[in-house]
């Protein structure tokens, strides 16, 4: 059962097995129907705060209120991580470093990302506070540290923190309590990798019982049962691109053409969520040779069915 701790600072949540992680929610410029971020402290003694994802200096003040609460019960901030280089996630960073001076921890694939972004946004962080994180790597935070693993496919440097002795997996975005995890193809995404990442976290989940702790949304405790439910709603929307081509035969389909009928279930689903989601599907139906892609942009089963 979620704890939910009620402060100055708005809510937070601390499961009883885990007093080093905290989560802070805080609004964010994040898809719906999601509206917060959630900024992770974790850690006794030594504290890592996770994904700054708010701009809003409110919201950072609210932050940093937690900061400094557990800065008085002996606790100290030493490092911020990003799960990845989306700007729901990373928005807060030119604020709070300059307010915290602390190095963040970003795997390398997010750190060139973060390097092109255009000046006016670009991160003030300077190469000597930037630590690249590895796949295994073991984090000092936590009463057995975090294990960094690699799990790109909504993002190509997104990672997610182990917590062994917590039994708990620091999740970013591979799954939310909140709706579902967007995957755009024109951001570097790819759903085939995006789901072989949720197949290593449910391995994961299905031996140690693990809680995940999402970007958006409380954290859940069957890990297992959350990724079955994400695995089986992609395989659905999956069945329903190719029943729907299947229908078109040799005439074809656009991707505004197939949306009413893929996402009949979701009559209310904002169009460019559809098509960004339905364009991820047809990638990797296309890479596996299921359906082909005509210069018109339409879309066709590979056999001619």
């Amino acid at each position: 059962m979620t704890t939910q701790n009620r402060t100055a600072v708005g809510d937070i949540e601390v499961q009883p097995e885990t007093p080093w992680i905290r989560r802070v929610p805080l609004r964010s410029p994040t898809l719906p129907p999601a509206e917060h971020t959630n900024h992770y402290l974790i850690g006794m003694g030594d504290v890592i705060l996770v994904d700054p994802g708010t701009p809003d200096a409110r919201e950072q003040d609210r932050l940093l209120s937690v900061v400094h609460a557990l800065e008085q019960q002996g606790h100290r901030l030493r490092a911020i991580l990003l799960t990845h280089h989306h700007h729901d996630h990373v928005s807060g960073i030119r604020g709070l470093y300059e307010r915290l001076g602390v190095p963040l921890c970003v795997h390398a694939a997010t750190k060139r990302r973060l390097e092109a972004l255009p000046a006016s946004v670009a991160l003030s962080v300077p190469a000597r506070d930037m630590h690249v994180i590895v796949e295994g790597e073991v984090l000092p935070y936590g009463p057995h540290g975090l294990r960094v693993l690699h799990t790109p496919g909504h993002a190509p440097g997104h990672v997610c923190l182990l917590d062994e002795k917590g039994r708990a997996i620091i999740a970013g975005d591979m799954v939310a309590s909140e709706g579902t995890i967007l995957v755009d193809v024109s951001d570097e995404g790819d759903l085939g990798q995006y789901m072989a990442s949720l197949r290593r976290l449910q391995e994961l989940c299905t031996r140690d019982r693990l809680r995940m702790w999402p970007a958006h949304g409380a954290s859940v405790e069957d890990g297992s049962a959350l990724i079955a439910y994400y695995l089986q709603h992609r395989l659905m929307r999956q069945d329903k691109v190719l029943a729907c081509l299947a229908r078109a035969g040799a005439i074809g389909l656009t991707i505004e053409a197939m949306i009413p009928t893929v996402y009949d279930d979701r009559p209310d689903v904002h169009p460019w969520l559809a098509a960004t989601a339905l364009r991820a599907h047809l990638c990797l139906l296309i890479a596996d040779r299921q359906v082909i892609c005509r210069q018109d942009q339409t879309y066709l089963l590979a056999n001619g069915a």
